[in-house]
């Protein structure tokens, strides 16, 4: 009963990890195994046996979370990108006011300094050679899962907004979708988990320890990087031709979507 729990809570962790603006970090401490997780991951060479049974299920419940998800998401994004976009917007700004509250008694002059450098660098990063960020060597697929790795140990950020503002987000379902329908090329999947591993090795105790010494001012950065993946999302989505009505509808989505993303974290907060 306790494993069939533990994979019911990663399915759920997996349904916010393709979801932007809900995170799966905040929804894994919700549940009460951020703690855990992130002790596990930061001790590969030291792991138990009850540690492979409680990643085990954790993983195959997000796994049939993101395999539920991803064939949709992706059809909604070809057919309907403006109104779809807009909506992931929506969810992702209605995942701010939690961390805002959390840190809006303690924005002093570092914690600006944090928000604006950590708003500009991933700005540069992503428009960094012009803009393109695809890329036909496989190296993309070492960096997706070195981003899919921090954007889950980092808690309050959304991976999908990310992926989006990198113009990854179709590569990152493409490689969900091979997965789950065991339809992937092998190298394919070595490099995204060696990335994803290498990444969680080395950051899950530097995100412990400035979580637990310096909470204001990861939070500063966690929303910096926010912001400047919606001003992005924002970039990109009207740089596109689209009637009045896909905005009207667009728009009544975005709306939706924020009040879905603050309904669902505050259920959360209160299990």
């Amino acid at each position: 009963m306790k494993n069939l729990l533990l994979i019911c809570k990663g399915f759920i962790i997996g349904l916010a990890k393709i979801i932007p603006g809900v995170s799966g970090a905040i929804i894994a401490i919700s549940f009460g195994v951020y703690e855990k997780l992130i002790s596990i991951l930061s001790r590969p060479l030291k792991l138990k046996f009850n540690d492979l049974k409680f990643l085990l299920c954790l993983f195959i419940g997000m796994a049939l979370g993101i395999g539920l998800l991803c064939k949709g998401v992706k059809w909604c994004l070809d057919v309907y990108y403006l109104p779809t976009m807009l909506l992931f917007i929506g969810l992702i700004i209605g995942g701010m006011p939690e961390i805002v509250n959390a840190v809006k008694n303690k924005m002093d002059f570092k914690f600006w300094g944090v928000f604006f450098i950590c708003f500009f660098l991933l700005y540069y990063l992503i428009n960094i050679n012009g803009g393109d960020n695809t890329s036909s060597s496989s190296d993309l697929y070492f960096f997706i899962g070195a981003t899919e790795s921090i954007t889950t140990i980092i808690p309050g950020i959304s991976g999908t907004a990310i992926f989006m503002a990198l113009g990854w987000y179709d590569s990152v379902l493409n490689i969900y979708e091979g997965i789950s329908s065991f339809n992937i090329e092998p190298m394919v999947i070595v490099l995204f988990l060696s990335g994803f591993l290498i990444s969680t090795v080395l950051l899950s105790k530097i995100i412990s320890y400035l979580f637990s010494n310096h909470k204001v001012l990861a939070y500063s950065g966690v929303l910096g990087f926010m912001m400047s993946s919606i001003f992005l999302m924002f970039k990109d989505i009207f740089s596109y031709d689209f009637s009045f009505l896909e905005l009207i509808i667009g728009i009544l989505l975005c709306i939706l979507g924020y009040l879905i993303t603050k309904k669902v974290n505050i259920f959360f907060s209160k299990l």
